[in-house]
Parts: structure tokens; C-alpha cells; sequence
């Protein structure tokens, strides 16, 4: 056999990279040196060659294989490794221990200089183990084998183990692509055959672009800065199209986007429809889109408009709005009036002079609605009248255009540092201390003062919400109001009121017995903020709800009493990390104690005074866990819910009765002989 005496693997005062290429120096060298072994047959000596071959490839994959993608997620994380675009809604992230989908609207940016220079072109394999293989890689059809070409030998797997190929311009044998050596040269090659090019240059650069998709879309987005091209733009719109979709549209839908940009306006709408039930908000950035798109009818775009108008989606309106003209710009002008955004005032302005009266008739009305001024305009009066009264709308627009144009940015940037905003938020509060004075006409006027002053902030909305229907109960126009809050652009702890806004959306619902809804707004409101109690405890009680109403059979209703136990038990865990928390802001944990500009007394009387609260709330939840069990006769839980309880220091009523009730079945059980194993022990410390 061979002798591995030879391998020079001795000394540490290298690198790993220098150590490595030496001992596969080493390795070739012994294989170069395989005939003393007096092998005896050629046929032998070339399998163990070639088994040699494999091991050092196993050992020291080229690295070829190394070019790869960093991204950076939403959520700050870093990701690194090969990246495929699967041409619909999904990047794939492919390493050595796995692959993992990510949606392309959650990755913020991507590079790949400095990982390409370790690409040396050629051929890929890709294994179904995961590895790749790189270098001089040819198919052998005789044998159904793929080659691997090394200095001395060759590795060969069979066509069966190799999951996919990637060309040395990124395709995949599977319709794929990925980032390889050379792609941004590639990539601003094909631009300028689609601007230059013959009809043969770009038809080869439009299925190049179209498959790089998600990698394409930075350069694509310069370019068209640069210069607008047609073809640019519609592979553009349709990777933007793929990069909105919601996650798992795809999989329910196969063929929806093809569907959607090539359908007939009545199956397009009944798609969309049917996604929008599915999906909600999610699918509101492709609406945004469509609008964007000149080739979609008028029926779509004015089913998109509708949509993102009732859902007061105003960054996507004021987006399509910039770009549109005619009709659909004069419709979305007035969809951004309805929310309060008039940034589309120019537009009304132009359809007072339109030939058309019914145009004129809106558009007179909408700004009549919007500012509460005519200025004698009639849309039907003499044309030399008409023109007067435009003149004096115009001198209106001038006075007022850069506050309206102010607001309208501050609601697509997210901009909190401006004259409105700061207005809007004195409002906000002086409305917050009005309602707790119990001067609710007063804070109704100051939260709708407030709206007036910065229509994009999402806390009056929500506040304006909640006293309409918890002092006023007026179910509808709260549902109206939380509907807008929603459509604001969340800014910087507009969480809290995110997830409030959900969270009352679902007590509405349920108050009005529709269970479906209150669940979904609930379940959203508890994704938003983990840490949630009072709207996880909501969520259980409507989960309960919906169990005892149920007319599904005994099992049944068994997993949704279960599913309702669990979620008040997620909902307690919240509960017990925030009271931890409240260490945090003890006293003594407060630093330069006497500098701090509050009493001692006060502090803790309110730190206490939380405290208490947590605990009746904890003890809720204790009493609705225990409450189940007790339903679905699981005794000991009842018992162990009590237990809990009397170590929190919440315990009560409801649980002492519950826990002596479940003494009791238990004993019963005992007597009878069906008692469980488990049963709990007789000490007076663990039962009341």
C-alpha cells in the first residue's frame, strides 16, 4: 500500500492556508509516487488513484467553490454563504449544514467583491450531500458520470448524486441563479445590449437579467436614475413584482404573478381578491406596485386604488400618485385626500380646467371638502368665471404647499423632527390628559386637532379609537379610526400603538361575537409584541370561546380547550417577565439617588402599586388555566395552577374553589379505582 510516511505535516509556525497547501502538495507527490507499491495492476492502481483523488477532494474542496453572498437582514443579522434566486418570492441559503428560504423583501442590501475574487470559474457541481465541487469539471455520457479533472487523476460521481450544476455565468441546472465570478460585469454588459444591442444581444441579456432577478435589482434601479429604458423597467417592475409578494404566496398560488401580469382584468381581481383574504396588509406594497405598472388595465388599477384607499395605505398612494397622469393620477389625488394627505392638490387644481364638467364637478368638490373654500368656483359657470376662481385656488395652493408637501414627506420618511409633528404630539397629550380627567369632548377635539396637524403620526388615531368605543360605544367609527392608524407608516415606538391598535381591534370583534376576527387581529397583536399579556389573555379567552361553541365532535373540542390553555399559560409567561423587569427600575438599582427628581415614597408607592396589578393579572391567568384543566379532567393541573400561585403570591378565590373541587374528583377517582398514577400527594402544603 502506499506509505503516508512521506506527508510533511510537522511544524506549527505556518499558517492553516500554508499548511493545508502543503499537505496536499504532499498527498499529490505520494500519489505521483504510487508505483513502488508494485501494484501489480493498472486497472488497480488507477482505482486507487482515483479513490485518492476523491479523498483529497473530500479533504481539500477546491476553492473554487468559495465565491458566495453576505447579506444584510432587516433585522440587523448577517448572512453569508451561497444564495440562490429561486425566481419567485425566495432567496435560498445554501451552507454545509443546510439551506434555509429567505424572503427576498426581508434582506436590506447584498456584496459580493470581496468573496468573488475566490471563484475560479468553470463548472460547479453540487452534490446532494451538500459539498461542491470546482475546477476542471466535465459530463463523461458513456458513463452517466460527472469529471472532476485534478493535477494527477481524476474524481468521477454518478449523475444521480449530483444535485445541481451552476454555469460559470450563475444558471443552475434547475432554473436557479446564483452570484458567480464576474456577475457585475456580466450584469452591466446585459444593460448595455438591452440599450444598444441587437435584437439577438437582447433577447440573451433580457433571459440573463430576468434570472439574475433579485441580484440584478441595485444596478437596474442606477441605470433607469440614469436613464429611463422601457425593457429596464418592465424586468425592474417585475422583480419588484416577486420581491413584494408575502411569504408562501407561491406555494398556495403556483403561477400567481404570471397570473396577475397577464390575466384578463376579472381574473386579476378575483386573484387578488382571493390572495387579499389570505394575506391582508402584506399584499398592500403589490398593490403599491401595480398601480406603477402602465401595462395593467384600468379596472385593476382602480380595484388597487380602491383597496389601498380603504386600508389607508397612503406610501404606496402617494408613490403611484407621483408617477401616474390623467384619470388614475386625479383618482389617487383624491385617495390621498380621504386620508388626509393633500398632496395631490395640484392635480384637483389641473381638473377644474378640464373640458369634461363631471371631472370639474369632483374635483371642485373634493377641495371644497378638503379645505372648506370655493372661492366662487362653479363647474358649470362661464369659462372666463371658472379661470378667476382657478386663479384664486392657485394663490391658496402657493400660501399652503409647503407645509402640505412637509407632512406628506414626514409620512413616507417616517420624519419626526418637524414643526407638525411636534404640534400634533402636544395635541395627542393634552388629549391623553383630558380623557383621564374624564373631559372626553375636550380630548376628542384635541386628538382630532392633532390628526389635522400631522395626519402620518399613528397615536392619535389610535387614541381617538379607543374613546369612541370605550366611552362613546361606537363600534364602527373605532374600527374606522384604528383602520387609518394602520395605514401610518409605524415610526419609532409606534410598536406600542401597533400592537394597541390590534389588540382593540380584537376586543371590538369580540364583543360582536365574530371570533374568526377578534382572533386574527389578537394573534397580530401578540406578533408585534411577544411580551403582551393583555392581549394574549384576550386571545385565550377567545380561543375559549370558540371551543364551547364548536360543533365539532369531543376531540375536537378538546384540542381547541387545549390550545386556549396554552395560550393563557404564554401569556402568563409574559406577564412574569415583565414583573422581573421591574427589578430594574427598583430604588436601590437607581443610580445618584438623591440627583433623581422624584421622592422615594412616590417611587416605590407606584413601583408597589404595579406590582399588585401584576399579580391580580397573573392571578387571571392562574384561574382561566386552571378553569380548563378542570374541564378536561386533568386534575393534577388544577393543583399544580394553585401551587404556582400560592409561591407568586396571587392567590384567590376562584383558585382555592377550583383546587378543592379537583381535591375532590381525584378522591372520587381513587375510590372508585380509576385513579391516575400521577395523582397528586395529600400535603397540606401543595392543596388548600
Amino acid at each position: 500500500m502506499v506509505g503516508l510516511a512521506g506527508f510533511n505535516i510537522s511544524g506549527d509556525n505556518r499558517s492553516s492556508e500554508e499548511m493545508t497547501r502543503t499537505f496536499k502538495e504532499d498527498f499529490l507527490f505520494a500519489i505521483s509516487n504510487a508505483q513502488v507499491c508494485e501494484l501489480g495492476n493498472s486497472c488497480l492502481q488507477r482505482g486507487l488513484l482515483a479513490i485518492l483523488a476523491s479523498t483529497l477532494i473530500s479533504l481539500f474542496p477546491s476553492t473554487s467553490v468559495e465565491a458566495q453572498v453576505r447579506a444584510r437582514m432587516i433585522d440587523g443579522k448577517i448572512a453569508e454563504g451561497r444564495f440562490y434566486d429561486l425566481g419567485n418570492e425566495y432567496l435560498e441559503l445554501s451552507r454545509r449544514l443546510g439551506t434555509k428560504l429567505v424572503l427576498k423583501r426581508e434582506v436590506l442590501g447584498w456584496s459580493s467583491y470581496d468573496l468573488e475574487k475566490d471563484d475560479l470559474g468553470g463548472i460547479l457541481l453540487v452534490l446532494k450531500s451538500g459539498m461542491e465541487l470546482g475546477g476542471k469539471v466535465r459530463f463523461d455520457s458513456g458513463t452517466r458520470e460527472w469529471v472532476v479533472e485534478l493535477e494527477l487523476g481524476s474524481a468521477r460521481y454518478n449523475d444521480v448524486d449530483v444535485n445541481r450544476t451552476i454555469q460559470p455565468d450563475g444558471m443552475t441546472s434547475d432554473d436557479r441563479f446564483t452570484v458567480r465570478l464576474g456577475f457585475h460585469d456580466r450584469l452591466n454588459k446585459a444593460v448595455d445590449s438591452i440599450r444598444n444591442g441587437n435584437a439577438l444581444a437582447k433577447k440573451d441579456a433580457d433571459q440573463f437579467i430576468r434570472s439574475a432577478g433579485f441580484f440584478a435589482m441595485a444596478t437596474l434601479t442606477e441605470e433607469l436614475d440614469k436613464k429611463s429604458n422601457p425593457v429596464l423597467r418592465r424586468l425592474h417592475l417585475e422583480e419588484k413584482f416577486r420581491m413584494a409578494l408575502p411569504a408562501g404566496v407561491s406555494d398556495s398560488h403556483p403561477g400567481f404573478l404570471n397570473a396577475l401580469v397577464l390575466g384578463d382584468p376579472e381574473q386579476q381581481i378575483t386573484l387578488l381578491r382571493e390572495v387579499l383574504l389570505e394575506n391582508g396588509s402584506d399584499l398592500y406594497p403589490l398593490l403599491g406596485l401595480l398601480l406603477l405598472d402602465d401595462n395593467q388595465s384600468s379596472e385593476l388599477r382602480s380595484f388597487c386604488i380602491d383597496i389601498l384607499q380603504r386600508t389607508h395605505s397612503v406610501t404606496e398612494l402617494v408613490k403611484a400618485w407621483q408617477i401616474s397622469q390623467g384619470r388614475a393620477q386625479l383618482a389617487l389625488a383624491i385617495a390621498l385626500g380621504e386620508n388626509g394627505l393633500y398632496i395631490g392638490f395640484s392635480t384637483l387644481l389641473d381638473a377644474l380646467g378640464l373640458d369634461e364638467q363631471r371631472a370639474r364637478t369632483l374635483a371642485a368638490s373634493k377641495l371644497e371638502e378638503y379645505t372648506g373654500e370655493t372661492f366662487g368656483f362653479d363647474p358649470a359657470g362661464a369659462l372666463e368665471d371658472r379661470q378667476v376662481a382657478i386663479a384664486k385656488w392657485r394663490e391658496w395652493w402657493s400660501l399652503n404647499k409647503d407645509s402640505i408637501e412637509t407632512v406628506t414627506l414626514a409620512a413616507m420618511e417616517n420624519n419626526t423632527d418637524n414643526p407638525q409633528r411636534r404640534r400634533s404630539s402636544d395635541l395627542w397629550r393634552k388629549g391623553l390628559e383630558a380623557r383621564t380627567d374624564g373631559r372626553l369632548d375636550s380630548a376628542e377635539r384635541f386628538f382630532e386637532q392633532a390628526i389635522e396637524q400631522d395626519p402620518s403620526a399613528m397615536g392619535p388615531f389610535v387614541s381617538l379609537g379607543v374613546l369612541l368605543y370605550q366611552d362613546r360605544s361606537d363600534y364602527g367609527k373605532a374600527l374606522e379610526y384604528f383602520s387609518k392608524a394602520l395605514g401610518r407608516k409605524p415610526g419609532s415606538g409606534d410598536n406600542v400603538n401597533e400592537r394597541a391598535c390590534y389588540y382593540h381591534i380584537g376586543k371590538i370583534y369580540a364583543l360582536g361575537f365574530d371570533l374568526e376576527k377578534a382572533r386574527g387581529a389578537l394573534t397580530k397583536s401578540v406578533q408585534i409584541d411577544p411580551n403582551y399579556s393583555v392581549a394574549w389573555f384576550e386571545l385565550g379567552r377567545v380561543k375559549y370561546d370558540e371551543a364551547l361553541l364548536s360543533d365539532g365532535d369531543r376531540a375536537q373540542r378538546l384540542k381547541l380547550l387545549l390550545d386556549a390553555r396554552n395560550t393563557f399559560s404564554r401569556g402568563a409567561t409574559a406577564l412574569a417577565r415583565y414583573r422581573e423587569g421591574l427589578v430594574v427600575v427598583d430604588r436601590t438599582n437607581l443610580p445618584f439617588d438623591s440627583q433623581l427628581p422624584f421622592s422615594a415614597r412616590d417611587h416605590n408607592n407606584s413601583i408597589r402599586q404595579i406590582r399588585k396589578r401584576i399579580l391580580a393579572e397573573m392571578g387571571r391567568f392562574r384561574v382561566r388555566m386552571a378553569s380548563i384543566s378542570l374541564m378536561v379532567s386533568d386534575y393534577n393541573e388544577v393543583l399544580k395552577e394553585f401551587e404556582l400561585a400560592r409561591q407568586e403570591g396571587c392567590l384567590n378565590d376562584d383558585l382555592k374553589f377550583l383546587a378543592s373541587k379537583a381535591r375532590v374528583l381525584i378522591a372520587a377517582q381513587e375510590e372508585g379505582g380509576t385513579g391516575s398514577d400521577s395523582a397528586p400527594s395529600q400535603d397540606s402544603n401543595s392543596t388548600p
